[in-house]
């Protein structure tokens, strides 16, 4: 091979040169002539050999592309086919779940679009298909596969098909109805389907490798023959170009070298995109991140290999990686080798060619985010979370409110020779101010006031706890204010936290002397008005509050009040209420107050000192719980009043006096509790409840109760009797409103409750506090019907509380409410009928022997709606029947200290008797 000329003989000849160097010149021209026509011709053989080989690389090529691009489709539509079954399912199963019309038309047409592309792509694949790509032929395992047992994958999409079709046609007809077909779409997407769709996705992957083999082994001989041709066309025609390129190609290589570790130690994914979208430039972070290699991406499409086909398949991709659109930041999935999806935040720009202008590369420079969306949906979640733990504790202190709200006197304060009023305010749902008020025989009227430290759900506890001592004190009769907070100090000490105590001032008048005795836990000095002498003035007594020694030695002052004086009481958030200024409105300006307004009525006197201290405050909510309550002494009293006589009782009654069976220890011979009735003339019934329980007296009516005797004592008695009329009916016959709502699932109670909220707010008359027991009542209720009631036939129960299940058609559970211009009530019932006798007495006697609610005793619900209700009713027919009904008066506040009558008519005859399982 003749040397290439070099570049001093390439030199055009010099004008000045002399006739030897003319014909010098002139044969060197020859020789690169000649050169020059020799390599022409070598270098057209080299190109056209390399042409050839190139051609059938590229055909091969060609071939692998094509059988990757058709197994692929294939692959990723038999896989997508599996997701399709389970999209299908869920759309299903949420469209038969749907209660919202709207919703109900998304889920359908969502169902109905994933149906028909299951079936396209199943037809696609057993029958080829020109638009997805899909060849008409499949091997003879595929055949098997898909019409040949045991699989025969062909009819179970079939079926499956049909189901889905039938599901949507029987919604359709039925809505609300819960199909058939459900059952059968998903055991199907779950099981001998799914797993058919597996082997089918694997014989394809199997069958693709296959195929890639082969043109992979096509490839590689073509590459022998390709690389040998070359060895000898370097050999024969390149090898006098290498000295003279070489250093070029020394320097090429060093800037490329130095571009190459520019590229590939950037920590960001750089991906480089020719005009067609296929891949021409794959850093080694690409490569680490996304698992392929870079021989193994280049040239084929990014938008397919990278993004998931529904990202793939919108237009707005590419538009964003071709469309020439200026740099930005972009966040598109991405998809790695083993199939996760990643979150990549894009910044794209083009590369042109400086001189033309012309594209010469779309650059995608990438970020992997996933980890920071991770943690954006991570906290998303902690926030959610945190937000519904905030929304049941905001919940569970509503029903603690409900429950502190019901367990005070009403404000209104009619004792022996006393007469009064109380307002309570609190700065929290759950306040820590408490009063109460109560007589005992006829002739003392006990008073009392306190507040607990702080405020908030700890000082509700602590109320409760100071409640329940009280609530011991007023069925003892105590009336020395002393022992009372001798005692109410020991119950606190062993309910209170370390840091917690009460102060709490407490009053008893005996009205027939007017001997008047305070002692005082700490609390507020209390103003007494002298109307003898038209003059206020503080009762100076002193005592350590309750809950922080052992033995405080409380003593009581003791003095007589006359007809006309007054007792105003008060808790210290109303004196230390700040204004705008941080001035607290004081004794002095408490003082004016009860001197300009001395002659007015108790709640007179109550709003002018409310009003006040608002416009002090310059708001209607107060900095602490506001607590004040006003007495005026009426009258001496002579003795008890008289109660009212007896009313007949049925003539197939045994009426008895609870006192007696108390006395006796049940009652003198064997008979059946359903035809027996204890009333109670006076006093307190609560300390009597356990031995009633005991004997199993479940109908118990107290005779001075006024709204007993407006239901009539007569209907009462004659409960036992069935007459197949509704028990609510029953007692409201002539509703003015009324509501029903039944359960189809458990999700059902929100709707229900939200309901019968909308349903009280438009009751503007219902007595003040009544709203909220109801709505308590109701959720204790529809929880009993949703866990309670249903049990096995060895009585345990068949749902955990809680539990997201069906109710059953044949479970008849069914909330009503009803009202007239007197009553208003309230019932639950099931067909359940498993509510027996023996459950209610023994939950019922284990709160009334704590002297009140106890927790973690069980029973808490039946005992509350005793104690809230004016009437409560439960009758129960066995495995037939359950109605639990409550009744209140419209024209008295709710009263949780005023004994309710209450009846459990239960319609079996066996057991009756003492002793049995029922009694």
């Amino acid at each position: 091979m003749a040397a290439l000329p070099s570049d001093a003989a390439s030199a055009p000849p010099d004008r000045g040169a002399t006739a030897p160097d003319a014909a010098a010149t002139a044969i060197a021209d020859r020789n690169v002539a000649q050169l020059t026509r020799g390599i022409w011709l070598r270098s057209i053989t080299g190109l056209l050999l390399i042409a050839i080989l190139a051609t059938a690389n590229f055909l091969i090529l060609h071939d692998v592309l094509s059988i990757n691009s058709s197994a692929a489709t294939i692959v990723n539509i038999s896989g997508r086919q599996r997701m399709l079954s389970q999209r299908a399912a869920l759309f299903a199963t949420r469209l038969v779940a749907s209660r919202d019309e709207a919703e109900r038309r998304v889920l359908r047409t969502e169902l109905d679009r994933v149906t028909g592309l299951l079936l396209s792509s199943h037809e696609g694949l057993t029958r080829g298909s020109t638009a997805l790509g899909l060849p008409a032929t499949i091997s003879a395992t595929m055949n098997t596969l898909y019409f040949g047992e045991p699989q025969h994958l062909d009819r179970q999409v079939r079926d499956y098909v049909e189901q889905l079709r039938a599901l949507m046609r029987r919604v359709d007809e039925q809505p609300g109805a819960v199909p058939p077909e459900l059952r059968a779409i998903t055991a199907a997407a779950s099981g001998p389907l799914l797993a058919t769709l597996n082997q089918a996705v694997q014989q394809y992957e199997k069958e693709s490798e296959a195929e890639v083999a082969r043109a992979i082994l096509y490839e590689r001989i073509v590459y022998g023959v390709t690389l040998l041709a070359l060895l000898l066309e370097a050999a024969l025609i390149y090898r006098p170009l290498v000295n003279r390129v070489r250093r070029a190609t020394e320097r090429l290589v060093r800037q490329q070298q130095f571009s190459d570790r520019v590229v590939d130690t950037s920590q960001a994914l750089i991906i480089g995109l020719d005009s067609a979208g296929r891949i021409a430039l794959f850093n080694q972070h690409s490569q680490k991140v996304t698992g392929h290699a870079e021989a193994e991406v280049h040239g084929r499409d990014f938008l397919s290999t990278f993004l998931p086909p529904e990202a793939a398949a919108d237009p707005a991709m590419e538009k964003l990686f071709l469309g020439g659109a200026a740099a930005g930041r972009t966040e598109t999935p991405l998809r790695t080798r083993d199939g996760r999806l990643l979150t990549v935040e894009w910044s794209n720009a083009e590369l042109r060619d400086p001189a033309s202008g012309r594209t010469l590369l779309h650059l995608a420079t990438g970020v992997d985010i996933t980890q920071r969306k991770q943690a954006e949906q991570a906290l998303q979640q902690a926030l959610e979370r945190t937000e519904a733990l905030g929304s049941r504790l905001r919940q569970e202190v509503a029903h603690a409110a409900v429950l502190q709200r019901a367990m005070l006197p009403p404000p209104e304060i009619a004792l022996p020779g006393l007469q009064g009023l109380a307002r309570l305010t609190t700065s929290t749902e759950v306040g820590g101010d408490y009063y109460d008020h109560y007589a005992v025989d006829g002739r003392h009227a006990i008073f009392l006031i306190g507040d607990v430290s702080g405020h908030g759900v700890a000082s509700g506890t602590l109320v409760s706890a100071a409640k329940m001592a009280v609530h011991q004190l007023a069925s003892q009769g105590e009336t020395d204010p002393a022992a009372m907070l001798e005692h109410l100090n020991e119950a606190l000490l062993a309910s209170s936290h370390d840091s917690m105590f009460m102060t709490l001032l407490c009053c008893s008048l005996d009205a027939r002397t007017g001997r008047l005795r305070i002692a005082n836990a700490g609390h507020a000095f209390p103003y007494y008005w002298l109307d003898a002498e038209q003059g206020w003035g503080m009762i100076e007594v002193e005592g350590v509050p309750l809950g922080r020694v052992r033995e405080p030695a409380y003593a009581a002052i003791a003095f007589d009040i006359q007809p006309g004086d007054r007792l105003f009481l008060y808790t210290d958030g109303l004196v230390e209420q700040e204004d705008g200024q941080r001035r607290a409105f004081g004794h002095e300006g408490l003082e004016n107050l009860l001197y300009d307004h001395a002659a007015a009525a108790a709640d007179t006197l109550l709003d002018r000192v409310f009003g006040a201290l608002a416009a002090h405050a310059g708001r209607e909510g107060f900095d602490d719980d506001v607590t004040a309550m006003c007495v005026t002494h009426m009258a001496r009293v002579e003795g008890a009043p008289a109660l009212p006589g007896r009313l007949a009782a049925a003539r197939d009654l045994l009426q008895v006096e609870a006192a007696a069976v108390v006395e006796a220890g049940g009652l003198p011979a064997p008979v059946a509790r359903q035809r027996v009735v204890a009333t109670h003339a006076s006093g307190a019934l609560l300390p009597m409840l356990p031995a009633l329980c005991e004997a199993g007296i479940r109908r118990v009516l107290p005779d001075d109760q006024p709204f007993l005797r407006e239901l009539g004592w007569q209907a009462l008695l004659d409960q036992h009797h069935l007459d197949g009329v509704d028990d609510l009916a029953r007692w409201i016959a002539a509703p003015v409103d009324e509501a029903v709502w039944t359960f189809a699932h458990s999700s059902d109670k929100a709707r229900a409750m939200a309901g019968l909220a909308d349903w009280l707010d438009t009751q503007p008359d219902l007595p003040e506090g009544l709203r909220d027991i109801v709505v308590l009542m109701s959720d204790e209720l529809i929880e009993n019907g949703l866990y309670g009631a249903p049990v096995d036939a060895t009585g345990g129960k068949l749902h955990h509380k809680g539990e997201v299940r069906e109710v059953q058609p044949q479970e008849g559970l069914r909330l009503q409410l009803r009202r007239d211009g007197g009553r208003l009530g309230l019932s639950m019932s099931d067909r359940w009928g498993t509510f027996t006798p023996s459950i209610f007495l023994r939950r019922l006697a284990l709160n009334a022997g704590q002297q009140g609610l106890e927790a973690g005793i069980g029973g808490a619900g039946l005992y509350l709606m005793w104690r809230m209700s004016d009437y409560m009713q439960v009758r129960v027919q066995p495995q037939r029947l359950t109605q639990i009904t409550l009744l209140w008066s419209l024209q008295q506040l709710p009263d949780p200290e005023r004994d309710a009558g209450f009846q459990f008519l239960y319609h079996h005859e066996l057991g009756e008797l003492p002793g049995s399982s029922t009694a």
